[in-house]
């Protein structure tokens, strides 16, 4: 019975199955980066009992584009306001009639992150959605083509979105 010993076998810790990158990343699994929303002003952060577009006929008309930029794992989201009349022009999106700003947005009027919920936050068709050049192009000038105070401000807001302090 010595010849046959039942030890088990185990697998150098360099070979084991580590978790797929992808699950190890703090992003959103349903919601990409570049996916436009539909909102209004006031229920952005710093909107509480604003009205920025009285002339809209319909008070429940959400007529603000916002987009994605990033998000984590509870579908929270990082955001940047689309428009067409002040800011940097994207050129690959709609012609290059949309504009931004690089203020990044995480919370809402009442300082809730920002979530989907078809009330304040509804999504648009995937086919208004920005391309990934475009979302880098928009985070470059968030994270490092802005004022200091700015970008310590934007990369502030992405941490505490992200958890990470």
């Amino acid at each position: 019975m010595g010849i046959f010993n039942k030890t088990k076998k185990v697998t150098p810790q360099k070979y084991r199955a580590q978790p797929n990158k992808k699950n190890r990343k703090n992003v959103s699994k349903k919601i990409e980066n570049g996916r436009t929303l539909q909102t209004k002003d006031n229920y952005l952060e710093g909107g509480k009992g604003k009205i920025i577009h009285p002339e809209h006929s319909n008070p429940k008309d959400l007529y603000r584009k916002v987009v994605v930029i990033d998000s984590n794992r509870n579908d929270e989201l990082v955001i940047v306001k689309l428009g067409k009349s002040k800011g940097k022009e994207l050129e690959n999106y709609q012609s290059g009639e949309s504009k931004y700003n690089p203020y990044v947005l995480t919370l809402d009027e009442n300082g809730e992150p920002i979530i989907i919920d078809n009330k304040k936050f509804k999504k648009n068709a995937r086919n208004e959605n920005l391309s990934k050049y475009d979302v880098a192009e928009i985070k470059k000038d968030c994270f490092k083509n802005a004022s200091k105070t700015l970008i310590k401000q934007n990369k502030k807001k992405v941490r505490d979105v992200k958890k990470r302090g």
